[in-house]
C-alpha cells in the first residue's frame, strides 16, 4: 500500500490509490438513473440492483474481480464513486447478492481468510465532501453474512485546513479470536515542513467497533494473522456473465 496520505478527488479509489475522475454536477445529470445510488440501499444489507446497473457498470469499465493468491473468488466490486459508489456482488450457493458499500464510495482494501469464512473491504469517500470515517463492510460464513461498521480518522486530522485528506491504509489483521489491528498514517504540519504520523487502531470483536486512533512512533513489523489481502483483477467473463445472467 502507499505510504503517504492522499486527498480525496472526485475519483475512482483502487485498491491502493486514488485515480481522478472525471465529473461535474452537469455530467452526473446526465447519467442515467439507473446507474445511480438507488433509494432504501444501505451498507452491509441486500441491495436490489437492475440488469441496467449492471451493464452500466460493464460498459464504463467499472466492474472488477478479486483473486487471493492467484484463485479467483465468487466475488465482484463495481466502483463508480462519482454516481452509485462501491458496491460488492457476491456469490453463494449460485446465488448472486448485492452489497452497496455508499454513496459515493470507493474500496481502499479488501482483505480475505484463505477460505473466504470472512471478508473485509475498507472504502472512504470518493468525492469530494464530509466524510471523515473510514467504511468498513465485513462478510462472515463463507459470504451468507454481511455488515458495516466505521473507523473514525484521528481527531486531529479533522480541521478545516485539511481538506479532503484521508490517512493511508498500510496493514491490517486478526488473530483467530477477532483481536485485530489495523494501521494508517498520514503526513501533518510540523514546523515550516511536515512529518510522517503513523497511528493504530485496535479491535476485540471481530471489528464491529475499533478504537480510536492512536499514535505510534513508527510503522510496525507485518502483522500477523487470519487474513491475507486480496487483489482485485480484470472481472472474469464468466462471472459477469453469471451475474448478468442472474440480474432480472
Amino acid at each position: 500500500m502507499h505510504t503517504t496520505s492522499h486527498t480525496v478527488f472526485a475519483g475512482l479509489l483502487l485498491i491502493s490509490s486514488l485515480l481522478p475522475v472525471s465529473g461535474c454536477a452537469g455530467e452526473i445529470l446526465k447519467t442515467d438513473v439507473a446507474a445511480l445510488w438507488q433509494p432504501g440501499w444501505q451498507c452491509g444489507q441486500v441491495g436490489r440492483v437492475s440488469k441496467a446497473f449492471v451493464n452500466s457498470l460493464i460498459k464504463n469499465n467499472d466492474l472488477h474481480g478479486y483473486s487471493l493468491k492467484g484463485v479467483t473468488l465468487p466475488l465482484l466490486i463495481g466502483q463508480n464513486p462519482a454516481e452509485s459508489g462501491a458496491i460488492l456482488f457476491a456469490k453463494r450457493d449460485n446465488v448472486w447478492q448485492a452489497y452497496p458499500i455508499a454513496d459515493g464510495s470507493a474500496v481502499l482494501a479488501a482483505y480475505s481468510t484463505p477460505s473466504l469464512n470472512r471478508v473485509t473491504l475498507f472504502a472512504t469517500w470518493g468525492r469530494e465532501g464530509s466524510g471523515n470515517d473510514y467504511i468498513v463492510l465485513q462478510g462472515k460464513n463463507q459470504l451468507s453474512d454481511f455488515s458495516c461498521t466505521t473507523v473514525h480518522l484521528p481527531a486531529e486530522l479533522n480541521r478545516p485546513n485539511w481538506g479532503n485528506h484521508y490517512p493511508g491504509l498500510h496493514d491490517f489483521n486478526m488473530d483467530k479470536q477477532g483481536r485485530g489491528t489495523l494501521i494508517t498514517a498520514a503526513y501533518v504540519p510540523a514546523g515550516s515542513g511536515e512529518r510522517k504520523q503513523w497511528y493504530q487502531y485496535s479491535s476485540n470483536d471481530w471489528g464491529s467497533s475499533w478504537s480510536e486512533a492512536r499514535k505510534i512512533p513508527a510503522m510496525p513489523a507485518k502483522l500477523s494473522g487470519i487474513f491475507q489481502p486480496m487483489t482485485e483483477i480484470p472481472a472474469p467473463a464468466w462471472l459477469v456473465k453469471s451475474l448478468v445472467a442472474s440480474t432480472p
